[in-house]
């Protein structure tokens, strides 16, 4: 059966260059974007919300079951802009039942699940519960807003807020504690074995402005470009194992993709694109928009206004 769009809009983001040398390893925090910069991203995803803090998710009609890509679909992109992710379009799951400080309660949203990846968002009230059981998964999420942190097995503090980028990482235990409600959207990695090495494993954190010029490494022009001349940079924030994370830019122009070596999600943060499958079928995609391109995708990409993503990317 044709695969569904989850949403009448336009999916989002940039596409990772498959030629791109991924050999850039995690750097600490950075500085160089503007806070200017970084909110204008947020706030942009604040007007979409109607602005002000959101209220908590209400009971509602039941919601149709996550999406999965279907064998014969396995070519097209699966994409959600913002609103599909708002508050109240989450489903509750009720109070978290080993919550020892506060009253935490949440609610999520999946969007797809291809192979070993599932995409979706999450939101949940302050309080904090340990977490003391080996992750079962790497998780990447991108916070759209709130205030917490996660703490690793030693006591290692790392908080987050908006604008952030988190992963756990397979095998990771500590705790989380939630100051003011957050919102993210999350891409969890399903994969067979603990890749880390470190004792005990640690979580990270990485702000928006890691992706700031200065932190990206250029690669020119791409050669197979169409039209213009698409100029892409890149920084690796995680790479271990079957699982990649980073940030990638692209200036205006056009770029095919001839089936992808892998599958990849991917947030956007700036620009405007157009994305196109192999059958014609295309879409808008700006800022706000969650995109997952299948293992075996083929299309092209016409990017409008330079476009910057955080992307992951699993074997």
């Amino acid at each position: 059966a044709p695969l569904v769009f989850l949403s009448c809009l336009a999916p989002s983001v940039a596409f990772h260059s498959l030629a791109a040398p991924m050999t850039l390893r995690r750097a600490g925090r950075a500085s160089g974007l503007s806070s200017l910069a970084m909110n204008d991203y947020l706030s942009s995803l604040s007007g979409m919300r109607g602005g002000g803090q959101a209220a908590a998710p209400t009971m509602a009609p039941p919601m149709p079951a996550p999406a999965e890509i279907a064998s014969d679909s396995a070519v097209h992109f699966s994409h959600a802009p913002f609103s599909f992710f708002s508050i109240d379009k989450l489903e509750p799951k009720g109070p978290r039942k080993n919550a020892d400080v506060g009253e935490p309660h949440d609610a999520t949203r999946p969007l797809v699940t291809v192979g070993s990846i599932s995409a979706g968002s999450w939101w949940c009230a302050a309080g904090g519960w340990p977490s003391p059981a080996l992750r079962a998964t790497t998780e990447v999420f991108f916070v759209f807003s709130g205030q917490g942190c996660v703490t690793d097995l030693d006591g290692t503090r790392h908080d987050f807020g908006p604008g952030d980028t988190v992963i756990l990482p397979k095998g990771w235990s500590g705790r989380w504690d939630i100051f003011q409600p957050i919102h993210k959207v999350w891409a969890v990695h399903d994969h067979p074995n603990i890749e880390e090495t470190s004792s005990p494993i640690r979580a990270s954190v990485t702000p928006l402005q890691g992706f700031s010029p200065d932190q990206l490494t250029a690669q020119g022009v791409r050669p197979d470009a169409l039209h213009g001349s698409p100029s892409t940079a890149y920084r690796t924030l995680y790479d271990v194992g079957p699982t990649e994370v980073g940030g990638w830019t692209c200036t205006p122009g056009s770029f095919p993709v001839i089936n992808r070596p892998n599958t990849e999600f991917f947030h956007v943060l700036e620009g405007v694109f157009f994305l196109t499958n192999a059958d014609g079928s295309a879409r808008r995609c700006v800022a706000g928009d969650t995109v997952v391109l299948p293992k075996g995708w083929t299309g092209h990409w016409d990017v409008i206004e330079t476009v910057k993503k955080l992307w992951v990317v699993v074997d």
